[in-house]
């Protein structure tokens, strides 16, 4: 997908004289591969919230025998209102978990179950939270809204060759691209993830999925190369860290709820894949 990309910046930043002729080249790459995304705001008046009791009608989700902190809930039919991915479904609701005990990183295989996110309709009751909930793990509701927007993906996914831009031009293109980010928290569904760190996320969900380790303590990691099965994965739900919403991931992190377009578009969540970057 993106090979020609590669050669086309390398050959047209390398030589830039002027910084600017450098940050322009890039930015107008990044906008050329933009794809839309739901960013999710403060003051919202429908269903959807950060934290509070979830409309749960399915057993309360547990990991290791403890039970998982609700993060989200998400109206499927107010996000489609709003523009939101195709290959959601329409109706229903969306609810996220996560065990903040085992603060899984979404790197090795025993993560699976850490992080769980469960689609229903019907039934809008509201859950009941265990009893042996911590009270550290309870998030207080923050009503959430919608709104369409273009997510541009990572520079580092053009290949840039760094080494071969004078200092002058490698800030002009990171001041170029900061500039292009919305404000934060940057809460999101669909589009191009904004990584804290590494970009190459599908991959990694596809590795470790497929059995690949990815905590070594070196940063190592065992990945191959993009294979058909790794971008067939969308980015379900990214979520800041937010004071406002009173969560905080790892060192002012992000979570980055991940599933395969067609395990969405058949209305199953039951496989997703959930990855903390911090600082």
């Amino acid at each position: 997908m993106f090979t020609w990309l590669f050669r086309k910046v390398r050959r047209d930043v390398g030589p830039a004289r002027d910084p600017t002729d450098a940050a322009r080249v890039v930015v107008d790459q990044l906008k050329a591969l933009a794809q839309p995304c739901l960013r999710i705001l403060g003051g919202g008046t429908g269903a959807s919230r950060l934290g509070g009791v979830p409309n749960l009608a399915s057993p309360w989700p547990r990991y290791e025998s403890r039970p998982l902190s609700c993060i989200a809930q998400l109206d499927l039919a107010e996000m489609r209102a709003a523009g939101g991915p195709d290959w959601l479904p329409d109706a229903g609701r969306l609810m996220f978990f996560y065990e903040l005990e085992h603060g899984s990183w979404g790197m090795e295989a025993k993560d699976s179950g850490s992080s769980v996110v469960v689609y229903e309709t019907g039934d809008q009751s509201w859950a009941t939270e265990p009893a042996d909930l911590a009270e550290e793990a309870r998030f207080p509701t923050y009503p959430v809204r919608f709104a369409w927007d273009a997510s541009i993906p990572s520079e580092e996914r053009l290949g840039i060759d760094w080494k071969r831009l004078a200092k002058a031009e490698r800030l002009a293109i990171e001041a170029a691209v900061e500039a292009l980010q919305p404000p934060g928290p940057i809460h999101q569904v669909g589009g191009f993830a904004h990584p804290v760190q590494d970009p190459d996320m599908e991959l990694q969900c596809q590795s470790v999925t497929e059995g690949a380790y990815l905590g070594y303590s070196d940063g190592s990691k065992t990945l191959g190369p993009m294979s058909s099965d790794a971008a067939d994965w969308r980015l379900l739900l990214q979520l800041d860290t937010d004071n406002d919403a009173g969560m905080m991931w790892g060192d002012t992190g992000m979570l980055y709820f991940w599933i395969r377009e067609q395990d969405a578009r058949a209305g199953d969540f039951s496989r997703i894949w959930m990855i903390l970057q911090c600082c």
